[in-house]
C-alpha cells in the first residue's frame, strides 16, 4: 500500500499482482506522491489498471521487438493489442489527472485560488 497525500493508502490489487504490473505500481504511485496529487480511494482501481495496462503494452512491446513487425507476411497481431493498451494508458493518466494538461490546469486553478504564488509574475511586470 503507497500512502497519498491525503494521508490515504491506495491499495495494490492482488490482480496487478497476478499480471506482474506490481514494479509499475509502485512507481506510479511514488510519482503521484512526489507530485502532491490527492488520490482518493475511488482512484483504487483506476491506478491499479493504469499499471497493469503498461505491464501489458511494455511486454507486447518487447515482444513485437523479438518477433518483429510482420509474421509469415502479416502483420504482427501484437501490434494491435499494444495499440489499445497504449490507448487505455492514455486515457487512464487523462482521468487521473496526471497528464500534462491536467497538470497544467491543477496549476493554474492554485494560482487562481491563491494556493500558490503565480511563478511567472515577476517575469511579466
Amino acid at each position: 500500500m503507497e500512502e497519498q497525500a491525503t494521508g490515504q493508502e491506495v491499495k495494490l490489487l492482488d490482480v496487478t499482482k497476478q499480471a506482474g504490473a506490481e514494479d509499475f505500481f509502485k512507481l506510479i504511485s511514488n510519482v503521484i506522491t512526489e507530485a502532491d496529487i490527492d488520490l482518493i480511494t475511488l482512484d483504487e482501481f483506476q491506478l491499479n489498471l493504469l499499471a497493469i495496462n503498461l505491464q501489458r503494452f511494455a511486454q507486447c512491446e518487447k515482444n513485437i521487438n523479438e518477433q518483429g513487425l510482420m509474421i509469415d507476411g502479416k502483420k504482427n497481431p501484437l501490434i494491435a493489442a499494444s495499440n489499445i493498451y497504449l490507448k487505455n494508458v492514455q486515457s487512464l493518466f487523462n482521468d487521473l489527472g496526471l497528464s500534462r494538461n491536467a497538470r497544467m490546469k491543477q496549476l493554474l486553478n492554485q494560482i487562481q485560488t491563491q494556493k500558490i504564488e503565480d511563478p511567472f509574475k515577476d517575469l511579466i511586470n
